[in-house]
């Protein structure tokens, strides 16, 4: 019975490969055919050849031989493009016709036209059918082994052996049908994907039985099994390299496979990753041989993610070091294709940037890299994150520390040697840092200072000694610090990427440094911890000298700029472990003009990136850092901002002032923007301290708030007057928003919730000179000024602006009025006659002012605004006042309107009479409306005499 199902099974599997050999046999004919008959007729006989070869042409030589001359041959018209082809009958039925006259001027044929059902139809005949045919037999052998276990046909090893049987003759039948010549010949014209389907689907067969004989009968012991799926893939890798990509991508996801369904309950590390390590460099051999970039990326998911499963669960002490084995040999293997498969060494260039990207310096923009660089680099990151897995896993053990070193190491050799992938060393850098940051370290105490007779301290000194703890850390943290140092120092020498490595040099040792004094918290009695970061800063100033010798080499200028980075932040980390609060601000903030002035000198416009970065951090610190506000004191806010601001007008200066006449550009902007901002908050923080006596307190008092609008807007009246800044985009911007946060803090603050009527606040007892002066009256004398000096640009805005400084105005007499009346304390509600009278009399006298001051200036807006004031007094006098008022207030009343009103007129006859007859028109404008009147319409803001 087995026999006979297996000679059935045989007898299929040749009936079905021999129906495609005989179609594929016809279809070579055909081919042949169709290519006799498309170079029937283009080229001559060997025999013609050689006649025409023999027998010299008319003129030539009588000496020349047959050798000497070569025959010219000239193909006809129809050779140039070959037509479609047909079968050989017809061609030679074609042959006895007579032939049709030559074209005088041929066309080439137009290739055929192959719709897309055409299309359709040889996708699923060529590749899809046969790829479901070898997964269809895989399958087929799986249904079989199935049954055979339901109907107890054949026994467990029978059934295991029949499916290694069929595996390895499925394997072996493909690789003969590879090697016929017929089959190569369809190769040759399209792909061919008969014999990996055979082979696919073998390797299946075979793996499944492994595995079903060693999960389900317990055939082979694990160690056993294991082997025979390492082999299988290793095998299916091996003969990738004969049928193509899909024999290696099924071989590579068995071997990683094999692990995790083969388990001896005992797992051992050793065993693992020397199979995944000789796993990892076959297939990354493959990459490397066929150029396969699709087979890396595979390679490096199954290549990462077993280590990582590893640490999860069976990790055991002393695992580091085959598991740091194989991350270095792994990473090793990754950089191998690019570091030996690709020839050309062109250095990527940056993608082209749309949008805020090209802002960015080219450094920063992402680069067009070759796939193999793509590789390489991807798999530094991947590998260097594990290796920080393994030392937080290891608790920076001695083996994982080692194993990081020299991870950091093999990442700089390999960028210096291959300049493309540079980038691996920082990413080694940085995997460092991950490492090192979560080290957890005891606490260090302070050694109690030596004391005078006074009881003062004579000296701070470092703690008599640190644990051994921070001890070790120091000294690992110190050897990386000078592995990254004086390798990169060393690299750049000869190097086409010397700024990168002056970037390493520099930078990687100042973060060590600046990650170890943040994890020792040592105390800060400490001087050997400032003294080291100005050691370390003179060290990058000195590495300065040799290679500004070489500044005319590509990158030696971004070179020197990194040294000059790393030796100002050295310096102002040295000044953040001495000095404490404001202080340290202040030196972060004075390094931005140091690098202004190397900048200039050096012309090293690439420091301007780097002054960029600290401005950006003093500006956090200062702005929108909370904790400001804890600080105790008045002096700390005139130097705590006013040095920084400062400081970054001098650097803003020395960059706008570049010899090259293009220093005026975004940096320089965000210097003078921080100047402006630091200006304002030193005012701001100043008044608030002094009204309220804590920087934390909240702003409540009227007095305070006009104080902050009167900083506001005197700051935005010296932005417009002083010419040398008035025509700077920040200046122009930052007054008009200083200018609009004064007029929003008056509208809702000053006139709605802080107006002492109903506010209850103590205005002053002086008459004229108080807090009302402060609040009203000052703040719209300053918004005039500044509106003066600085009109708003369209003629609405021009128009509405002068509404709120005269609204406060007029605020500032009603209440003055009321003070005269009721005190310093505006809030009550009794209201005598002399009082309401005053109110008519007051604003009638403010009108005619203004009418008078309109009419003599020429600013039509003032005048119609003392007409509607006018008109408003006439309006409460006549609706109010007749009713309310009684006696001499009422008399007092209407004789004062009267007298005014009269006056008003008698004023508009004597300076706006109309010109007399004799007295020839003034021309009018070509354009616009004609005058109304003699009166000059212009606003304020238009007819600027100054």
């Amino acid at each position: 019975m087995e026999f006979l199902v297996l000679l059935l099974i045989f007898g299929f599997i040749t009936h079905r490969l021999d129906r495609r050999l005989k179609v594929q046999a016809a279809e070579i004919a055909l081919l042949r055919g169709r290519l006799d008959k498309a170079l029937t007729g283009t080229l001559p006989s060997a025999a013609a050849m050689q006649a025409g070869a023999a027998e010299p042409p008319i003129g030539a030589p009588v000496g020349a031989s047959a050798g000497t001359l070569e025959p010219e041959i000239e193909p006809p018209p129809e050779a140039a493009e070959i037509g479609e082809p047909v079968f050989a009958s017809e061609a030679a039925s074609e042959t006895e016709e007579p032939a049709p006259p030559p074209s005088p001027t041929p066309q080439p044929a137009a290739p055929p036209h192959r719709t897309g059902w055409r299309e359709l139809e040889d996708s699923l005949a060529s590749r899809w059918l046969i790829w479901l045919g070898g997964g269809t037999m895989a399958l087929a052998a799986a249904f079989f082994i199935k049954l055979s276990v339901d109907h107890g046909w054949l026994g467990p090893s029978v059934r295991v052996a029949l499916g290694l049987l069929s595996g390895l003759g499925l394997m072996v039948g493909g690789e003969w049908l590879r090697r016929r010549p017929m089959q190569r010949a369809v190769a040759a014209l399209q792909p061919d994907y008969v014999p990996p389907a055979l082979t696919a689907a073998g390797l299946f067969t075979a793996f499944i039985s492994v595995y079903g004989g060693f999960a389900l009968f317990g055939l082979f012991t694990p160690l056993v099994a294991f082997a025979l799926l390492a082999g299988l893939s290793l095998a299916a890798i091996g003969l990738s390299l004969l049928q193509g990509p899909l024999i290696a991508a099924l071989g590579l996801l068995a071997g990683y496979v094999s692990p995790l369904l083969v388990s001896t309950g005992n797992p051992d590390a050793w065993s693992l990753f020397a199979y995944l390590l000789a796993l990892n460099g076959a297939g990354m051999g493959v990459v490397l041989y066929r150029g396969w970039r699709w087979l890396g990326w595979g390679a490096l998911a199954g290549a990462g993610l077993w280590p990582l499963l590893w640490m999860i669960d069976p990790w055991r002490s002393g695992d580091e070091l085959p598991t740091g084995l194989y991350l270095l040999l792994t990473s090793a293997l990754f950089l191998v294709p690019a570091v030996r498969g690709v020839l050309d060494q062109t250095l990527p260039e940056p993608a082209p940037a749309t949008g805020w990207r090209t802002a960015l310096p080219g450094w920063a923009r992402r680069k067009r890299r070759h796939p193999a660089d793509q590789l390489a680099m991807t798999a530094t990151v991947v590998f260097g994150f594990l290796v920080a897995a393994m030392t937080w896993r290891d608790s920076h053990g001695s083996v994982s520390l080692i194993v990081l070193g020299l991870f950091a190491l093999l990442a700089m050799v390999g960028g210096r040697r291959t300049e493309r992938i540079a980038g691996v060393a920082w990413i080694a850098a940085l995997g460092v840092l991950l490492s090192l940051a979560p080290w957890s370290l005891p606490y260090v105490p302070a050694s109690p200072p030596s004391l005078n007779a006074d009881g003062q301290p004579l000296i701070v000194a470092d703690p008599a000694g640190y644990p051994a703890a921070v001890a070790h850390f120091l000294w690992v943290a110190g050897g990386i610090a000078a592995l990254f140092g004086i390798g990169g120092f060393i690299a750049l020498w000869d190097a086409r990427r010397a700024a990168l490595w002056a970037s390493i040099s520099a930078l990687v040792p100042l973060a060590l440094l600046t990650l170890a004094y943040a994890l020792v918290e040592p105390p800060e009695t400490a001087i050997g911890w400032p003294a080291a970061a100005l050691g370390l800063a003179a060290l990058l100033v000195g590495a300065t000298t040799p290679l500004g010798r070489h500044r005319h080499r590509p990158g030696a200028s971004l070179g020197l700029a990194a040294f000059a980075a790393g030796a100002t932040g050295a310096i102002a980390l040295g000044a953040t472990m001495v000095l404490q609060e404001a202080w340290l601000t202040v030196a972060l903030a004075m390094q931005v003009p140091v690098l202004a002035w190397l900048e200039r000198q050096l012309n090293l416009r690439e420091l301007r990136g780097i002054a960029l970065l600290v401005a950006a951090a003093v500006l956090v610190r200062l702005a929108i850092n909370p904790s400001v506000l804890e600080y105790e004191g008045y002096g700390w806010i005139a130097y705590g901002y006013g040095l920084p601001a400062l400081g970054f007008l001098v650097a803003a200066r020395l960059m706008r002032s570049a010899p090259d006449g293009k220093g005026d550009d975004l940096v320089v902007m965000v210097l003078e923007a921080g100047a402006l901002i630091f200006t304002t908050l030193m005012l701001s923080l100043g008044v608030h301290r002094w009204m309220a006596g804590s920087l934390e307190a909240a702003p409540s008092s009227l007095a305070e708030v006009a104080l902050h609008t009167l900083s506001w807007l005197g700051l935005a009246l010296l932005l417009a007057v002083d010419r040398r800044w008035s025509a700077r985009p920040v200046a122009v911007w930052g007054r008009r928003l200083l200018v609009l946060l004064a007029a929003a803090t008056a509208l809702f603050l000053h006139l709605l919730a802080l107006n002492p009527l109903w506010n209850d606040e103590w205005v002053g007892n002086w008459p004229v000179v108080n807090r009302l002066l402060l609040a009203y009256g000052a703040p719209a004398m300053l918004g005039l000024i500044y509106l003066w000096y600085d009109p708003p640009p369209s003629a609405p805005l021009r128009s509405a602006a002068p509404v709120l400084p005269l609204l406060l105005i007029a605020t500032n007499l009603a209440l003055e009025i009321r003070r005269a009346f009721q005190g310093p304390v505006l809030s009550g509600y009794e209201m005598s006659d002399a009082e309401w009278y005053s109110y008519s009399a007051g604003f009638l006298l403010f009108a005619v002012a203004m009418l008078v001051v309109g009419i003599r200036f020429g600013w039509g807006w003032m005048r119609h605004a003392g007409l509607i004031l006018v008109l408003a007094v006439v309006a409460k006098v006549f609706l109010s006042d007749m009713s309310d008022l009684e006696g001499m207030y009422r008399v007092a009343s209407f004789l004062g309107l009267g007298l005014s009103l009269v006056g008003t007129g008698w004023l508009y006859q004597r300076l706006l009479r109309p010109p007399s007859a004799g007295t020839p028109p003034e021309p009018s404008a070509p354009l616009g409306p004609p005058p109304t009147d003699d009166l000059p319409t212009d606003s304020l803001l238009d007819q600027r005499t100054h």
